[in-house]
């Protein structure tokens, strides 16, 4: 029978950067080698049939060597949502979450948990290949967080509650149905350079980053959608970011 602490434990150690799941010197079971070190003693173990169920659940992502796991990007959702309150797991799953002091309707100040912001982006920077090095270079990570922080500019439109017929600030000639425009063409700007930039891709991998950069979907369910092979979609993230890499000015 399996222990869910236990295995809950395992994942957490190999949640850590290039950690590695791999057989035991001993030939029983398997252990979690930091580093991918594996002349340490493993800091912690899983049985084989655990093993064979957390790969089967896809919570376990193969390596090119036999017998070598790393955890999938399902496995650390599922990490996210166990470690979560009760109430938030579900939504923790997606992505990191903090504590933050917000105002209410009232004027009443609380705490509440929020969803860390770019936790994708963090995401796409921890992707590593089979020697542990980044997966993604400086320039394609730029690219992903232009764009991402294009869709959100134009995501958010006009701010709720803003005062549009207040006069303006300072000794500026800009008035109030400038500002208002500013901020129109701001948002039509911040779309318009998306659109611009997911128009120079393929369609295949124009759906690639569309789903994992701004939908923030995991590579995992991306393959099972598209029906491709796994790993296949994190050499297309790559083709497509590199593509947009290069289109962008230095």
């Amino acid at each position: 029978m399996m222990s869910v602490r236990g295995i809950g434990r395992a994942l957490a150690r190999l949640a850590a950067p290039e950690a590695v799941l791999a057989g035991n010197r001993d030939g029983v079971g398997f252990g979690v080698y930091l580093g991918g070190d594996r002349r340490r003693r493993p800091v912690a173990r899983l049985s084989a049939a655990e093993v064979k169920a957390l790969s089967a659940d896809g919570v376990l992502a193969p390596l090119p060597e036999k017998g070598a796991f790393v955890l999938s990007e399902a496995g650390r959702a599922r990490l996210r949502r166990q470690e979560a309150p009760e109430a938030e797991g579900f939504i923790a799953q997606h992505a990191p979450m903090i504590e933050r002091v917000v105002v209410d309707a009232d004027g009443d100040v609380r705490r509440a948990r929020a969803v860390v912001a770019g936790a994708g982006l963090k995401r796409l920077a921890m992707l590593r290949d089979a020697r542990g090095a980044p997966w993604l270079n400086p320039a394609e990570l730029a690219a992903a967080t232009r764009l991402r922080e294009d869709w959100e500019r134009g995501q958010i439109g006009l701010v709720r509650g803003s005062d549009w017929s207040a006069p303006p600030r300072g000794g500026s000639a800009r008035g109030p149905g400038n500002a208002q425009e500013m901020a129109v063409g701001a948002t039509c700007d911040a779309r318009r350079r998306v659109e611009q930039a997911l128009a120079l891709l393929a369609p295949p991998l124009r759906r690639v980053v569309e789903r994992i950069c701004l939908a923030e979907e995991g590579l995992e369910a991306l393959e099972r959608a598209e029906g491709w092979p796994a790993r296949s979609g994190k050499i297309a993230l790559k083709l497509g970011l590199a593509q947009l890499a290069a289109a962008s000015p230095a």
